[in-house]
């Protein structure tokens, strides 16, 4: 196995993809599972993961949600605009808005797109209220999600049949 100790130049063995794939899928698999998988011994596989933890390839380990069994069955995708001058206080504003999920930076037309997931329709729209009262935020629009097609974090694909 070739590898270097760079954390900018780490080579990846198909092993070490095939790991990463199988953690994706199941980060508290155990390890000695994952040896059985990848053909390899669970002290390789540990080895592994250090190095790939070293490496900042696996930054950290996370929670699968399923927004329905919470209840919070109402989504959207929300496309803003921001001032620059209000940048920063915006998005700690925002972060402390517990029905939104994901915000992305982004470059062309809007600035920021976020993932909001909220119990119901009108907790939504307090939500949606509550940014546009924010003083870097200049204008909202929403995309309400009818179905979840596609979703590789939970590694489903939903209704493919009716596409």
């Amino acid at each position: 196995m070739k590898t270097t100790t760079d954390t900018e130049n780490i080579k990846l063995t198909e092993k070490d993809q095939l790991l990463i794939e199988l953690l994706k899928t199941n980060a508290r698999e155990s390890n000695a599972s994952l040896a059985r998988k990848i053909g390899v011994s669970r002290a390789t596989v540990q080895e592994r993961i250090s190095r790939l933890e070293k490496a900042e390839i696996i930054q950290g380990y996370t929670v699968k949600i399923n927004h329905e069994k919470l209840h919070k069955n109402f989504k959207a995708i929300v496309m803003v605009n921001a001032e620059n001058k209000a940048f920063l206080e915006t998005f700690i504003a925002l972060e402390k808005m517990p029905y939104i999920q994901t915000v992305h930076s982004l470059s062309g037309e809007w600035d920021w797109s976020m993932f909001i997931s909220a119990p119901s329709f009108d907790d939504f729209q307090q939500c949606i209220t509550d940014i546009n009262k924010l003083a870097g935020v200049k204008s909202t629009v929403s995309h309400i999600i009818m179905k979840t097609r596609l979703d590789r974090k939970r590694d489903i694909l939903v209704g493919y049949e009716d596409l």
